[in-house]
């Protein structure tokens, strides 16, 4: 669990640069529309455009959490066990709609942080 936020981290930044790379055509568009209200066009959303930026804010937030989580971590916090069955269930539920995907990736990171989680209350146990 010790670097449980970097691994984190580490998965937004990849996540953001496979959307960036998949996506590129699209945000370039999007550019090209001048970017305020480009994922609309003659009143139709454009599900391409939309889709890229949740791709790549989804990345981003699993940036900042990471970091986020890296800190308090850093600072002797336990994440609470629903942290790790959260990320469990997630992947699980990912991993079946698209096997072919990142989603393995919060299955590794949810066991880790359920072990850190077990680790740390029975050392905080022991201490009492």
């Amino acid at each position: 669990m010790k670097y449980s936020g970097h691994f984190l981290t580490f998965t937004g930044v990849i996540h953001t640069l496979i959307g960036l790379m998949m996506g590129w055509p699209f945000v370039l568009e999007m550019h090209n529309s001048g970017w305020f209200d480009s994922t609309i066009v003659d009143g139709q959303m454009l599900f391409d455009r939309t889709a890229i930026c949740w791709f790549l804010f989804t990345g981003l937030f699993w940036v900042i959490f990471g970091v986020t989580l890296q800190s308090v971590i850093s600072q002797g916090f336990n994440p609470p066990k629903f942290l790790g069955w959260g990320f469990v269930v997630m992947g699980v539920v990912v991993a079946i709609i698209m096997p072919a995907s990142g989603a393995y990736l919060f299955i590794i990171q949810g066991v880790i942080l359920l072990i850190g989680h077990h680790k740390f209350v029975n050392q905080t146990a022991k201490m009492a």
